[in-house]
């Protein structure tokens, strides 16, 4: 996979990217964009978000901030701030999720176009722009998904983030939009076709990520997606362990869930572009659990006292995993230069590379296995909510 997304990445910047204006074109009509913002304790970034999208130079917007049953002074605060700002407040009572909430939220939308972002998402100036665009290109478009950025580096875990966004996440999606399948959107940040979202039937209120659920959606109904790297937001990221541990377990059981929810109709779509999405996700699943079960066999049969098993064995084992953590630093390299024209300092976090490995594939390989009896045994039906991890300090 790593080879895949390299070539992607190169091909996509190549053949896409590399021609790309980095003026916007800002004659957007009458076009106008509604801005959904679900809120669950958010009374330490909520204000900064709805001030961000007030700022916006972009002219057609409304803002509908939707609180899903806060516990702590979130509704307080947006109550005060609607007293001299202009926006829609939905105050739901009850925490029943942010699929609920946007679902909830769309249906005060006056724009034929929503963009849903989080609550500690601050929205760069030109992104809007960049990202409808598109839609005027293509009918049959329903979504274009951003580039997140990270407001919080000053850790070690917010430098390996930095580093897994602007290199991971961007080249991964560079690939996968070259097949016309892109996994999933970012659920911080991405514009949306509101006729498309109510024709797929909104979000799923029983998916434990919503934003992965209705990317399938979107492609089972013959619908696209779009990345656009120019259209740029920046975000709050955990800054623990804990923290990092519960947003991926959450993340890997949400993918999970609707592998096993759409696979069968991801088979009969006769779709090569949804065929190869489905392999990378299953034999992903499948690749963590044999390195585990190999590790074990392994560890359980190692005789550091035998020189047949330190010199040929053991050597193998070091090899292996010398060529796989160079194919990466490859990747991660060329993701980051082409990167860095959107955010220079990225390119210098390659430094960081040995404790991405070190911390990131251990962490996911072990939240995969955890997440998937989750995924099975998960009722459907039932309102999916999560409490937010730590997300650090801007």
């Amino acid at each position: 996979m790593s080879l895949f997304w390299m070539v992607g990445t190169i091909i996509y910047i190549f053949c896409s990217e590399l021609w790309l204006t980095q003026r916007p074109n800002k004659k957007i009509g009458n076009d106008g964009i509604s801005f959904l913002i679900p809120c669950f304790n958010e009374e330490k970034t909520i204000k900064d978000t709805i001030k961000n999208i007030l700022a916006l130079d972009f002219p057609n917007k409304q803002i509908i901030v939707i609180n899903d049953g806060s516990t702590d002074n979130s509704a307080k605060i947006i109550y005060e701030l609607q007293k001299y700002m202009d926006f829609t407040f939905v105050d739901l009572k009850s925490n029943n999720g942010k699929a609920n909430a946007l679902n909830k939220g769309i249906d005060y939308a006056e724009y034929d176009f929503v963009m849903g972002i989080d609550a500690d998402t601050l929205v760069d100036d030109n992104a809007p722009y960049f990202m409808i665009e598109h839609f005027k290109k293509n009918p049959k478009l329903a979504a274009v998904t951003g580039n997140p950025r990270i407001r919080n580096k000053k850790s070690i875990l917010g430098k390996i983030q930095t580093i897994e966004y602007a290199s991971m996440v961007g080249s991964i999606k560079r690939a996968q939009a070259l097949t016309g399948k892109i996994n999933t959107i970012s659920g911080v940040f991405t514009l949306f076709r509101k006729s498309a979202v109510e024709q797929v039937g909104k979000w799923d209120v029983d998916m434990i990520t919503e934003d992965i659920a209705i990317s399938w959606k979107f492609h089972l109904a013959g619908l696209h997606i779009k990345y656009e790297p120019r259209a740029l937001c920046r975000m709050l990221v955990p800054e623990t362990i804990p923290g990092l541990w519960k947003q991926r377990l959450r993340w890997a059981q949400g993918g999970q869930e609707v592998v096993i929810r759409d696979l069968k109709k991801g088979l009969k779509s006769f779709n090569l572009a949804m065929y190869f999405l489905i392999f990378e996700q299953i034999f992903s699943l499948i690749w963590v659990y044999s390195i585990l079960l190999i590790l074990i066999f392994k560890i359980i049969n190692a005789n550091l006292l035998d020189y047949y098993f330190l010199k040929y064995k053991l050597s193998l084992l070091v090899l292996s995993a010398l060529i796989l953590t160079f194919l990466n630093a490859i990747q991660f390299t060329i993701a980051l230069i082409a990167d860095s024209k959107y955010e220079k300092i990225n390119i210098f976090t390659i430094v960081y590379l040995s404790w991405y490995s070190t911390v990131y594939w251990i962490v996911n390989a072990f939240v995969s296995i955890l997440a998937f009896p989750k995924a099975i045994r998960r009722q459907k039906g039932e309102f999916a909510t999560w409490t937010s991890p730590d997300r650090g300090k801007d």
